[in-house]
């Protein structure tokens, strides 16, 4: 197996290189943030002294990489390769970090992807060694397939010993096929009407910006005060419940709409759907609070794992509307921008 442990690599959004011992002060910038290491098991590698023992075991292990953003060309943290396996066929990825100005915006899952399609060339299975307290990491892991296959006592170069949970993803299950970003649509993807939705949103990184979304959108209704649930602004307007079920109405009938554009269905005409009437009936009084966050959680995550599992072309297919024609990348930017208007219009007039 000839797994070079130092390529060069590039995507969109990331560039790595092989890490040298003049790169030292440029990586320490970037690492001299104490909030950067909060959650790690090691969180004092802020401190110079303590970061000279992580860069000295990151040069000397071979496999230590320079990241940068490749828009800028900044640097913006490190990872490596080590522990290949050729008996198991597997590599680990670990000591990674990433500057916080860059978390929330891709380039963590980007640098992930690009080491495992390159690992793929040449192993079966590619490991992560992540703290057990390091519950930000774990996310990240698990968010991009990462099992939970074990704990082991690491011992880190020149630093205390610590647990660590092992998270493995086998290159059958990795599908290279699915999309890892799905871009934001052009203007002819989508009617005019939804423009105003689009535009609610910033950037780039469509799962990270569905799954902020989503924990956003629990956090809102969560903390509003339980006198003020069945309260509507004006007469013949939603009651803040109902305003809650239209958004779980919506995710269902955006969700279909996505769905046969995911088909790529020639058939089915899109139709609209009457959300007053959806709403007059459904009852949204009877149900609490709690209940109706349940559902939330269950139907948005429904959708996520349709996004996650579509390639690129799925995502483009044009699915045939009423009016217009509409991707499904197109309605997943939408459902974002949905729902962020909805609790806007919460914030300033029933709050």
């Amino acid at each position: 197996m000839n797994f070079d442990l130092q390529p060069t690599l590039e995507n969109d959004l990331i560039k790595i290189q092989p890490l040298k011992p003049t790169d030292f002060e440029t990586l320490y910038a970037v690492a001299n943030d104490p909030l950067l290491w909060e959650q790690h098991p090691n969180k004092d590698r802020y401190k110079r002294e303590v970061f000279e023992t992580f860069f000295k075991g990151a040069i000397e292990s071979g496999g230590a990489f320079l990241v940068f953003n490749k828009q800028t060309n900044q640097v913006i943290g490190t990872s490596r390769f080590y522990g290949v396996d050729n008996n198991a066929s597997s590599v680990t990825i670990g000591y990674t970090f990433v500057a916080r100005n860059c978390w929330g915006k891709g380039y963590n899952k980007a640098l992930k992807s690009l080491m495992i399609n390159y690992a793929f060339q040449f192993v079966d299975n590619v490991l992560f060694h992540v703290g057990a307290v390091n519950v930000r990491s774990q996310k990240a892991v698990g968010n991009i397939g990462g099992k939970k296959i074990g704990e082991i006592e690491m011992q880190y170069y020149g630093e205390p010993t610590k647990l660590n949970f092992i998270y493995k993803i086998n290159k059958m299950n990795w599908q290279e096929g699915k999309t890892t970003n799905m871009q934001r649509p052009n203007t002819d993807e989508y009617a005019t009407f939804f423009k105003s939705y689009i535009d609610q949103t910033t950037g780039n990184n469509f799962f990270e910006l569905f799954k902020q979304n989503t924990a956003d959108t629990i956090e809102f209704f969560t903390n509003i005060p339980a006198q003020k649930y069945n309260y509507a602004y004006a007469e013949n307007k939603w009651t803040i419940k109902e305003v809650l079920l239209h958004l779980i109405d919506a995710e269902r009938v955006f969700a279909y709409r996505a769905f046969v554009g995911t088909r790529c269905d020639n058939e089915q005409i899109l139709q609209p759907f009457d959300e007053n009437n959806y709403v007059k009936n459904s009852h949204a009084h009877l149900r609490s609070l709690e209940s109706l966050l349940e559902e939330f959680k269950v139907v948005r995550r429904a959708s996520e794992m349709l996004f996650e599992n579509i390639t690129t072309e799925q995502s483009k297919f044009m699915a045939k509307g009423v009016s217009h024609p509409i991707t499904p990348r197109a309605v997943g930017y939408i459902m974002i921008g949905h729902i962020q208007h909805h609790i806007k219009v919460l914030k300033e007039r029933y709050l």
